[in-house]
């Protein structure tokens, strides 16, 4: 009789627990759907068909090229559309927004797209554009919307579905809070990148940031690599020394900077100074003399031990 009640409880758990994360993955959806807006904003044009899903499991059939990056900057789910004019031309606009699970991954992948030749717009907390596309990203969405336009006079169409998209999507138009980990003099603007799977090319520095400074005549990378704890990034401030050990590159200890540090030339990144400071790691590479990057890494251990 007790087994007979117990199999039943079981039966009754599972199903409710099923039940409500089949709800929430609805509710999950619905959020993400109403940023979609019905009507355009734009004279003449209009939705046509249902909004389209893709998951991280199925991403691939949609951008297979491209599925790994989305991926690997934490992609959550995709909702899109398509708007079509009604003048009977065959043209159409197609808006996907990438729901990346918060803001940094957002960043991340929007400045991978970042094309600097194109021009910037003021849309969320960044945007480029070029006639026949809109990227921009805000809070945790990154958004891409491509126009398959003729008529000259709707360039503009692309731009106009992009204010409309970002003015339903709560949240300010800040960058995220872990830029304020780079100081600001002297650095390369729109060069920060947040970085998935290594840093300066290196598994063990496995995310964070990276970016270009510029010291007198010469351009050096900085960057800040986040751990979960401070054991972690000690561990990976050690596998920074064997990987230079084994590429026959002494190092020497750095006092003074961090709670610890080292510094020493590089394969591929001339000389380098890093540090290890609670549970991040930093550093300052490319860098024609090691000297040249002392102050930089002073700043940026400043800026980890009391972010503005």
């Amino acid at each position: 009789m007790k087994n007979r009640v117990s199999l039943k409880t079981l039966i009754l758990c599972t199903a409710l627990f099923l039940f409500f994360l089949n709800t929430s993955n609805i509710m999950a959806n619905s959020v993400v759907e109403k940023l979609l807006p019905k009507n355009p904003g734009v004279t003449g044009w209009q939705l046509t068909g249902d909004h389209y899903y893709y998951l991280p499991e199925n991403l691939y059939n949609y951008i297979n090229g491209a599925a790994d990056l989305f991926i690997s900057y934490g992609f959550v789910k995709l909702v899109g559309a398509e708007y079509a004019s009604k003048s009977g031309r065959q043209e159409n606009v197609i808006v996907d927004i990438y729901d990346m699970g918060n803001k940094l991954n957002a960043f991340g992948v929007f400045q991978t797209k970042r094309d600097p030749e194109s021009r910037p717009l003021k849309i969320g907390a960044g945007s480029f554009c070029s006639e026949q596309y809109v990227l921009f990203y805000k809070d945790r969405f990154y958004v891409e919307i491509q126009a398959y336009v003729s008529n000259g006079k709707g360039k503009d169409i692309p731009v106009r579905m992009a204010r409309k998209v970002a003015a339903g999507i709560a949240g300010d138009c800040s960058p995220p809070a872990e830029l304020n980990y780079l100081p600001d003099a002297a650095r390369v603007p729109g060069s920060e990148m947040y970085i998935t799977g290594g840093i300066l090319g290196h598994a063990f520095l496995n995310k964070g940031l990276i970016t270009d400074y510029r010291l007198g005549e010469e351009v050096v990378k900085a960057f800040v690599a986040f751990f979960p704890s401070r054991k972690h990034a000690v561990i990976a401030l050690n596998q920074y020394k064997n990987f230079l050990n084994e590429s026959g590159k002494k190092w020497q200890v750095l006092n003074g900077f961090g709670e610890t540090g080292f510094v020493s030339q590089e394969p591929y990144h001339k000389n380098i100074l890093v540090a290890q400071q609670g549970s991040f790691v930093v550093g300052v590479s490319d860098l024609p003399r090691a000297q040249k990057g002392k102050q930089l890494l002073k700043s940026i251990i400043r800026k980890i031990k009391k972010p503005s």
